[in-house]
């Protein structure tokens, strides 16, 4: 086997893994399976990588032919999710459209920055028939894109797909000026209508994320923030403001939707300066020696900086690892030259090679930690607490500040009447997220311990983060009942009877009917006094 097919069967494999990578065995099949398989690979290769340098031999890397890899399997993904679409394969009765990925965001990031790579063979291979073929492909994965209904794809394949034709036009400048703005207007404004109160959504969560932004606007809250601490700005929004049209849109968010704002959330002014500086040094690269391939890889970064302006691509291995790829190819023949000196070779590569082992040994722990989640999750599931049980307390030390297992371990010891310990770990888990279900964990815990004001507290932020919900209100009806406060407990349920429902569901139909026949037994009770 040459030299170069080891580092590239490892980038193919990455791609592979980074992109269609499932496991049940892991509480999140989906992201986290993917994002385990990418970092092992990664270390894998930079091993691999690390060690042939230090015996003084070369390591080979053929940028087109990591592009093909990533066409491959971009198209393998379109086809994929086309045939979920019409109904050949099924994998999820929610979405009609998502590939390998946990909704169709996943799957149009994956294919916006995939699909600069067909112009590729399009322009510097000389076989017709692999031309046509590939463009055929990349025909299949613009559909794919459009009938995964992602807005965020649809605008950043059409603004790429829109400049790379600007540079081909032979019109006038002022022409082609006008040709691209008018057309960038009717396609916002159609995908804004496409999906008008998912649209009005994101504003609302914009606006609470430039509040939160102006509480912290140079150096942000830090890493995880949007986590901790979003939906208390959005419970805040309306508490201010009351019911307004954006009551109905709140849901519980996890996500800014605008990679840009989340860097702000984090990192402030001065972590947007530093990306800017990149993309300058980026520009500068590209422009002081431009090549086809160059281009390319100009293309699909900004189809990956256009995506980020109105969703999250980045939660997703895949982007990251075309990103990676797209700054190589720009920046690589400035970036050998630092390394031409052997003794700086060495060191470099001494350096990579133990911190590369020394994380490969983390990331089995990790692995290993999160099938025994998985497994403890499974159990819980099906109501085997006992058994359950002993694994969580196990590794609340592998994930002592993941608030996803934190918030497990509470619903789990809740299950099991453990309400202290539950509460305990429930308000360690407050600590890294600020979320509507963990609020209503917290309140139930406090009215099991008899502390109805601190009940009352977390049932009402509940209620003001996603005021469309239901459960809060119904929480609070009973608490007051249960104390006996005959006139709160009646305001709660006119206010479940009154309340507009988002989605038509048995379970509110059945709350708002009990509500009917508990105003009836009150309105018995007063008549009979």
């Amino acid at each position: 086997m040459s030299k170069v097919s080891i580092t590239q069967i490892g980038f193919a494999l990455l791609c592979i893994g980074s992109v269609f990578m499932y496991s049940t065995q892991i509480t999140d099949p989906y992201i986290v399976s993917k994002w385990l398989y990418t970092i092992l690979f990664v270390l894998i290769i930079t091993i691999y990588c690390s060690i042939r340098m230090l015996l003084g031999k070369s390591v080979k890397f053929d940028t087109r032919l990591a592009g093909m890899s990533i066409v491959i399997v971009s198209s393998l993904q379109a086809i994929y999710g086309l045939s979920q679409c019409f109904n050949i394969t099924t994998f999820n009765t929610f979405y009609k459209i998502m590939g390998s990925f946990e909704n169709p965001t996943g799957f149009s990031a994956c294919l916006c920055v995939s699909l600069p790579f067909f112009v590729v063979f399009q322009l510097l291979n000389e076989n017709k028939q692999i031309r046509y073929l590939v463009c055929f492909l990349g025909i299949i994965v613009v559909i794919a894109i459009v009938l995964s209904y992602s807005r965020a794809g649809i605008i950043s394949v059409a603004i790429v797909i829109a400049i790379f034709l600007f540079q081909k036009l032979k019109q006038k400048r002022i022409w082609k000026y006008l040709l691209l703005c008018s057309s960038l207007i009717l396609l916002l404004f159609g995908c804004y209508w496409m999906k008008k109160n998912s649209a009005d959504g994101r504003l609302l969560i914009w606006q609470c994320g430039i509040n939160m932004v102006k509480d912290a606007p140079w150096i942000g809250h830090g890493l995880g923030s949007f986590e901790a601490h979003y939906m208390d700005y959005q419970a805040n929004f309306f508490k201010q403001c009351g019911q307004s049209r954006f009551s109905m849109l709140a849901d519980n968010v996890k996500q800014p939707f605008n990679e840009y704002l989340g860097l702000l959330l984090n990192f402030g002014i001065i972590g947007l300066l530093v990306l800017l500086l990149l993309m300058v040094i980026i520009i500068y690269c590209y422009r002081k020696n431009p090549s086809v391939e160059k281009q390319i890889a100009f293309y699909s970064l900004s189809s990956i900086g256009i995506f980020s302006f109105f969703s999250y691509p980045f939660a997703y291995p895949f982007v990251w690892v075309v990103t990676f790829l797209s700054i190589f190819i720009i920046t690589s023949e400035y970036i050998k030259p630092l390394f031409s000196n052997i003794l700086i070779k060495k060191i470099a590569c001494m350096f990579i090679l133990t911190y590369s082992l020394f994380g490969s040994s983390k990331l089995f722990e990790r692995i290993q930690a999160e099938l025994d989640w998985g497994k403890a999750s499974t159990l819980a599931l099906c109501k085997s607490y006992n058994e359950t049980l002993p694994t969580y307390e196990r590794l609340e030390k592998m994930f002592v500040s993941n608030p996803y297992f934190l918030y497990n371990y509470a619903a789990v010891l809740q299950e099991m009447k453990q309400y202290t310990e539950s509460l305990e770990v429930a308000l360690k888990c407050r600590q890294y997220w600020a979320d509507y279900d963990l609020e209503l964990i917290i309140g139930e815990n406090y009215q099991q311990l008899n502390k109805p004001e601190l009940a009352e507290k977390y049932y009402n932020s509940a209620s003001m983060m996603c005021p469309s919900r239901f459960l809060p209100l119904y929480k609070l009806f009973h608490l007051y009942k249960t104390n006996g406060e005959k006139e709160r407990s009646l305001a709660m349920a006119e206010a479940v009877i009154s309340k507009p429902m988002k989605i038509k569901t048995t379970t509110i139909r059945m709350m708002k009917r009990e509500m009917e026949r508990e105003i009836q037994k009150m309105n018995m009770s007063i008549k009979l006094e």
